[in-house]
């Protein structure tokens, strides 16, 4: 068994998000998790470990052969989740919407540059995929 723990210290370690300080450690916790569920429901086709085996009464993947390749994959598909609730964040899109100003520290600004860390997170685990299947991926089911 791999513990959810493995993966969230990762992903913690991954991010500085100060607010989650504020909050109970069950609830980063929680959060972190449905990143990772999230996560696993994407790279579970090409993954050699099935990830879509998980107790979460015992907080934990039933599968012994999740390495840390795979848990630095997923936790950096869970970066793009959690970079996807800034992105998505209507606060933002209000102030752009409103603002007149357009300096150098604007909303829109700021959520420019956070679109385009986004997209670039978002290529980066794609690209973790990618390489992944190429290193680990079984060619002889292919018809050639």
């Amino acid at each position: 068994m791999t513990p959810y723990k493995a993966f969230i210290d990762t992903f913690l370690d991954k991010i500085s998000d100060y607010k989650l300080l504020n909050y109970e450690d069950y609830l980063v916790d929680e959060l972190a998790v449905g990143y990772m569920k999230r996560v696993c429901t994407k790279f579970d086709k090409i993954c050699q470990a099935d990830l879509s085996q998980q107790d979460d009464n015992e907080y934990a993947f039933l599968s012994d052969e999740i390495d840390d390749e795979i848990i630095d994959i997923v936790t950096d598909g869970m970066v793009v989740e959690w970079l996807r609730q800034y992105v998505n964040n209507s606060d933002n899109l209000e102030n752009i919407l409103n603002t007149k100003d357009f300096t150098m520290y604007s909303s829109k600004n700021l959520l420019a540059e956070i679109k385009s860390l986004y997209q670039d997170e978002q290529k980066a685990f794609t690209n973790s995929m990618r390489e992944y299947s190429y290193n680990h991926g079984d060619l002889s089911n292919l018809h050639l």
